[in-house]
């Protein structure tokens, strides 16, 4: 899809009777188009892979920057390099991993080629306690 039908345009539509018949009725017409991908469409597609395919497979940062022997932490005489940053616990993840594991000891059988997916949703309010008596 392109970016002018996914912001709602609809190509424009006209139909031309070419022939008619010997009573005067239509007998052949010809229906022209607009072409969804125009120009600057193709454009966009082209810059965005152009785009994409500057970039590391592995760690998504530039490959002018990250392959740089400028920014290797190992180059002492460098002025930048790359670092670290602390990990995020992600908790879509972590719901996701303890659902394989489960569902892996459950059944082996299809272990590695499931697909698990984690929903964001309102937590079941807590029920109140009852004394007993």
């Amino acid at each position: 899809m392109s970016l002018r039908r996914f912001d709602g345009w609809e190509p424009a539509e006209s139909t031309e009777v070419v022939d008619w018949d010997e009573s005067g009725r239509p007998k052949r017409w010809v229906t022209r188009r607009e072409p969804e991908w125009d120009a600057r469409e193709r454009a966009w597609m082209l810059a965005l892979d152009w785009y994409e395919s500057s970039l590391c497979r592995k760690c998504g940062q530039p490959l002018a920057e990250c392959a740089n022997p400028d920014n290797d932490p190992e180059n002492k005489l460098s002025k930048r390099m790359y670092v670290a940053e602390l990990p995020t616990e992600c908790f879509s993840c972590k719901v996701l991993v303890k659902a394989e594991e489960a569902w892996n000891k459950k059944s082996p059988d299809t272990a590695g080629y499931v697909i698990h997916t984690a929903a964001l949703v309102d937590r079941p309010p807590r029920q109140a306690l009852t004394p007993r008596g």
